[in-house]
């Protein structure tokens, strides 16, 4: 749990800014869902060979932090840079499409049945489920050379499972970062939703930092 080194900030602010970028046009672009899954696995992989050991998400980050294996220092270093690579790959996607802000730069959205009752429990399950699945993966493979392949098929499954709940988020900068870049843009923003996806992230996380120990115990032990 050493203290955090300036490559690593500086990987994962442009790693999580192009993971959002590439991401984020994906689906600008085509709209659609096994696209989007696709460019995202592919990206986390090549982003992964780039930036070996990254997290690229700040609730993996935390989820590191709550097991220990970070410690809680460090991992606010990390988050800032990976909410601020968010924000910058909004911004990219925002200048590589002119038409981006009128039509909503692939923002995540929660489906209209999912804003309100049982649809916004079920969004927040969601959400917390492959957020989850997303950290557990990462510790199984975190000294791997297959972490980044790990991390991008968790990405591609969560895709396909839950876009039309909740837009798929899993990454909390992956959503503040085009809505912030919407926001500049004087866009159509949903500010008011945002609770949800930090909601989630923080009980995904939490879940995983403090299950994954229990069906894992020797793995636990060696770190």
């Amino acid at each position: 749990m050493g203290s955090v080194t300036s490559p690593r900030v500086i990987g994962e602010l442009l790693g999580t800014a192009l993971l959002v970028c590439f991401s984020v046009s994906a689906l600008f672009a085509t709209r659609d869902t096994l696209a989007t899954a696709i460019a995202v696995l592919c990206t986390t992989v090549l982003l992964s060979w780039i930036f070996a050991g990254s997290h690229f998400n700040p609730w993996v980050t935390i989820a590191t932090a709550i097991r220990g294996t970070t410690g809680w220092a460090s991992a606010g270093i990390i988050v800032a840079a990976q909410l601020t690579g968010g924000i910058l790959g909004g911004l990219l996607v925002l200048g590589v499409f002119s038409n981006g802000a009128m039509r909503g730069l692939g923002t995540t959205r929660l489906a209209a049945e999912a804003s309100t009752g049982t649809g916004l429990i079920a969004a927040l399950l969601a959400e917390t489920l492959v957020i989850f699945v997303l950290a557990c993966v990462v510790f199984a493979q975190e000294k791997s050379n297959l972490l980044g392949v790990g991390m991008g098929l968790a990405y591609a499954a969560g895709t396909l499972a839950i876009s039309d709940v909740t837009g798929a988020s899993m990454n909390f900068a992956r959503t503040l970062g085009p809505e912030v870049a919407l926001t500049f843009a004087d866009g159509f923003t949903e500010w008011p939703q945002i609770w949800v996806y930090a909601v989630a992230g923080v009980l995904g996380a939490a879940l995983a930092g403090l299950l994954y120990p229990l069906w894992n115990a020797s793995k636990a032990q060696e770190e």
